[in-house]
């Protein structure tokens, strides 16, 4: 498998990430990011200073030294808002092609946003909506159609940058640069009311400081939703807080990134108001992740990246990997009126039955209830996280309603925790039965009829029955809330 790696030069940071492959849903192998301040005083000067361009320079010396040892051939350095705007951008980046011999690709404003576009529908396909990626100096919007593609995309001279001296003070207000670039969007209204597609660390920061102050259940910011309204309260509030104020956030986010965090809050309450976005989607996946899905082929980006991600884990920490889709299949007597979301996740639970084996028995449940929740598996929304996880929890003999799931169960409604119930237990049968073989499947099926729930077993097979197993079938009966009858055919 070939590497894929992105360095990202911005206003505020530099980072290099290195992607395993240019699979649907590549594990990221290295991630190293340095705060700079390009963009800093650039709005007074018109130049990047000298401090920070030899921070990026230093930086880069060793990313570069980095991907040598890493191996990485397939690689791409993109330089955005300050270093196109600069006067002495040019110059720039002639410096760093002598000095750590990288190429750099200076982005247009279109382009950045085209590819912010693609990177959060890499990770959600079906993202609907306004994207808006908020750099230190810059912000892109694009439209995202619902159907995987970027329609119309801009670019504007805003960034909290812009409005901050080189000592860090506030040298005046954005609210007229957002008012002026939104009344030029005619294409604005077409989105009233729909999602707004938040890309950035400034704004990713918005999102830590709310879920840490309402202690909800999950730390990953990355699809994190918040309400027009309660996204409006946060970055009003936020916009209004003085350096001081700001420290009491120190514990989880950067000193450097509390410096842009007032400005970059008000940018992002003027846009919500504007637009009239229905709903904040904070997206873990922008630039870079668009210069990957770019770089895929176009049959690995129709692939769906949550099944892909799944086979993916499933091949590196279970058993029996190509063993998912036979559970599935074999528990598909049970839900015969799904939708495509519920069978897609329920499809994704089974792929992923098998990877908690390799666990303490004692704590498989707890395991792979954690690997599910904090991982990053894409094309996911929270809830979605949180029935999967549950799912696996109850598929390795876990309960609803424990100290492990309660949090976790606060993201569900409770049709979700029931289903969670009855594709958990009956993924435990088909592990019980099966033995991680098809062979196993075959020797017996299930089946509803007339109220009951029938496991019918091959005659030569019946030895399959035995204590464990006529539990489980009937505990997963009940779930349903069905008789149970074990049938020899």
């Amino acid at each position: 498998m070939e590497k894929f790696a992105v360095i990202d030069i911005g206003s505020n940071t530099v980072r290099l990430v290195v992607y395993e492959s240019m699979r649907r849903a590549p594990y990221v192998i290295f991630n190293e990011k340095i705060l700079c301040g390009l963009g800093r005083g650039l709005s007074e000067t018109g130049m990047m200073q000298n401090e920070a361009m030899d921070i990026v320079v230093e930086n880069l010396k060793r990313f570069h030294l980095m991907l040598a040892k890493m191996d990485v051939k397939s690689y791409r350095v993109v330089a955005t808002s300050a270093v196109r705007e600069a006067k002495n951008g040019p110059e720039f980046a002639e410096r760093i092609k002598n000095e750590c011999q990288l190429d750099v690709s200076v982005i247009s404003g279109e382009e950045e946003a085209r590819l912010s576009g693609l990177g959060v529908l890499c990770a959600l396909p079906r993202a609907k909506g306004i994207m808006g990626d908020l750099g230190g100096g810059s912000l892109e919007l694009a439209q995202l159609s619902g159907e995987g593609s970027v329609a119309r995309k801009v670019s504007f001279a805003i960034g909290p940058l812009k409005y901050l001296s080189l000592d860090g003070k506030t040298i005046s207000s954005p609210k007229e640069d957002i008012d002026k670039a939104l009344d030029l969007l005619d294409w604005k209204k077409e989105h009233k009311n729909e999602n707004f597609y938040a890309v950035g660390g400034s704004w990713r920061a918005l999102a830590k400081i709310h879920i840490v102050e309402n202690g909800y259940a999950l730390n990953n910011v990355h699809h994190y939703t918040i309400d027009r309204n309660e996204a409006l309260a946060l970055t009003e509030r936020i916009s209004k807080m003085h350096t001081v104020e700001l420290k009491r956030y120190r514990v989880y986010i950067s000193s450097r990134r509390l410096k842009v965090l007032s400005l970059s809050a008000y940018i992002l309450n003027r846009m919500i108001k504007k637009l009239k976005s229905k709903r904040l989607v904070i997206s873990g996946y922008g630039l870079r992740e668009g210069l990957l899905y770019e770089g895929m082929t176009p049959e690995v980006r129709l692939k769906d990246p949550l099944i892909e991600a799944c086979h993916d884990i499933a091949a590196n920490n279970g058993r029996f990997s190509e063993h998912g889709q036979r559970l599935q299949k074999w528990i598909d007597p049970l839900f015969p009126d799904e939708d495509f979301e519920p069978y897609r996740l329920r499809l994704a639970a089974s792929i992923l039955s098998d990877v908690g084996w390799r666990g303490h028995p004692e704590y498989r449940a707890e395991k792979v209830l954690y690997e599910v929740l904090h991982g990053r598996l894409l094309g996911l929304a929270h809830r979605g996280a949180a029935f999967i996880g549950l799912t696996l929890y109850i598929c390795y003999g876990g309960k609803t309603g424990e100290k492990d799931t309660a949090k976790v169960e606060t993201l569900l409604k409770p049709s979700d925790v029931l289903y969670a119930n009855q594709v958990g237990l009956a993924l435990r049968l088909a592990q019980r039965i099966s033995g991680g073989t098809e062979k196993g499947l075959k020797s017996a099926s299930l089946e509803i009829k007339d109220e009951r729930m029938l496991l019918n077993v091959r005659a030569k097979d019946e030895a399959v029955v035995n204590e464990v197993v006529t539990k489980r079938f009937s505990k997963l009966a009940k779930e349903f809330d069905l008789q149970e009858e074990v049938r020899i055919i």
